[in-house]
Order: C-alpha cells, then sequence, then structure tokens
C-alpha cells in the first residue's frame, strides 16, 4: 500500500502573509514557530505549543495561519529574504584578488553576524539539511528557490573563472554547512573549537576562519608581504 499524500500547500499565502508587519499577531506566531521548530524539528513541532508559546488561541494561528506547513514554509521564505536583503549591497563582481578578499570579508561576516545574532535560524537550518521532506517539495523549491537562485547566480558571477559550474551548488553547501555547525550548542561542537561562538573571542577568531575559508575554496591567493 502506497504511503498517503500530503495535502497540498498554499504557497502564496504562506509568502504573502510573511512580509506581515513585525509585531504583528501573525508576526508574533513566526517567530515563535521559528524558535518550537529549531528545536524540534517539523514532525516535532505542535501548532498547539506553537500557539501556547505565542500566547494566542490554536483558534486564532489557524485564521492567520492555515496550517503547520503554511507556517513552516514561511519561515524559510523569511530567513532566506532577510539574507538576500542583507547581501544584496554587498556582493559585487571583483576586479582584483584585493577586491575578491574585500567582498568575501563583507559578505560573510554579514552573514555570520547575523547568524550568530539569531541563533534559532541556524539550528532550524541544519535541521532542514537533516530532516527529509517534511512538506512538498515543490512548495519549499517556490518558497525558497528564488532566492537560492540569487546566492548561486552571486557565486557564478563572482568567481566564473575559478569555481567550475558542476561545483557551484558543493562550494554552497559546504560553506553553509561550516557555518551551521560552528553555530551549534553542543559539547561536541564546542570541545572542537575551543569554546562556544557565543564567547566573543571564539566567535571572532571562526568568524575569520569561516572568511579564510571561502578565500581558499574560491582559490583567491594570498596577500603578498
Amino acid at each position: 500500500m502506497s504511503a498517503p499524500s500530503r495535502p497540498a500547500v498554499s504557497v502564496k499565502s504562506a509568502l504573502d502573509k510573511v512580509r506581515e508587519a513585525p509585531g504583528s499577531t501573525k508576526a508574533r506566531i513566526l517567530d515563535t514557530a521559528q524558535e518550537v521548530f529549531a528545536a524540534r524539528g517539523f514532525e516535532g513541532a505542535s501548532t498547539r505549543e506553537i500557539a501556547a508559546r505565542a500566547e494566542v488561541n490554536i483558534s486564532s494561528l489557524h485564521y492567520h495561519w492555515e496550517s503547520k506547513e503554511t507556517l513552516y514554509l514561511a519561515i524559510f521564505e523569511r530567513i532566506f529574504q532577510q539574507l538576500v536583503d542583507l547581501l544584496k549591497g554587498e556582493v559585487e563582481t571583483p576586479s582584483s584578488d584585493d577586491d575578491a578578499r574585500a567582498v568575501i570579508e563583507r559578505a560573510m561576516g554579514v552573514t555570520f553576524d547575523f547568524y550568530i545574532e539569531n541563533p534559532t535560524i541556524p539550528k532550524l537550518l541544519m535541521r532542514r539539511m537533516m530532516e527529509t521532506e517534511p512538506v512538498e517539495r515543490s512548495a519549499m523549491r517556490e518558497s525558497v528557490g528564488p532566492a537560492l537562485k540569487v546566492f548561486s547566480d552571486w557565486v557564478r558571477s563572482f568567481a566564473p573563472d575559478r569555481l567550475p559550474e558542476k561545483d557551484v551548488s558543493f562550494f554552497m553547501l559546504a560553506v553553509q554547512s561550516v557555518l551551521f555547525m560552528s553555530m551549534l550548542e553542543s559539547p561536541f561542537v564546542e570541545g572542537l573549537l575551543g569554546g562556544t561562538v557565543q564567547d566573543s573571542r571564539v566567535c571572532s577568531r571562526v568568524r575569520r576562519q569561516v572568511i579564510h575559508l571561502v578565500v581558499t575554496l574560491l582559490g583567491i591567493d594570498s596577500p603578498r608581504a
């Protein structure tokens, strides 16, 4: 017997609602849901827990968000759009290795700081990488696909002669994996890093190391003495 198919998800409503003004009931539910999904994953999270933590009744949650799936999609759309908005003024095609290092330092620094300031986001994104498809693949692709295309186009335009086309996706996966892993608060990660990234000294060192990793992966020459 084949597994029952998941109900279709209204992506348009998710994308519309994610633009709700900060401080609204919808936005408060969205913020709370982000924390719950990061802690429990899609399957482990419940709309009742989200409603209770957001201090709204369950009927209010479902009035604003039709289902757990639309809420989940909206969270990811918002995260990736925030990153696009933060980076769109930082990424430009470099004219030299010096320019390339400067662009990487700005862009990766902004990205690193965004995750540090929003610690539930790397946890959630790491869960997303490990979990099987919790919602329809086409729905997730419609939610985050435009932003991911922007990121991949940036990589292609930034280093057309340094990174073969077949390696663009792997490059993005490698950088994301390092970023997300370094943000995890676990004894294993803290042991490898010599502390948590919430410690300012560890944070500063790991930030520099992430930037250096991207410079190295893109094959940019080290500055000459």
